[in-house]
């Protein structure tokens, strides 16, 4: 788990692994994180980790937006 604070935008942000995403006791654990950041008035995210390959993902992803680039030219 990692987490990440935005003072100056008020943004919080818990990054997880596909393992604590899976335990069941994760959340109950992050109850009184997210509390407390929402108190201060914290925009507040939880990013989950993908199950799929990064690499062919993002190659995938930077194919895409090539095409719509050269599309809309």
């Amino acid at each position: 788990m990692q987490i990440e604070i935005n003072k100056e935008f008020k943004f919080a942000s818990i990054w997880l692994t596909n393992d604590e995403a899976d335990d069941p006791c994760t959340m109950d654990n992050l109850k009184p994180i997210i509390k407390k950041f929402r108190e201060k008035k914290y925009k507040f995210v939880i990013f989950y980790s993908g199950k799929g390959d990064l690499l062919e993902l993002t190659k995938d992803l930077l194919k895409h937006n090539k095409n719509l680039t050269v599309n809309n030219s």
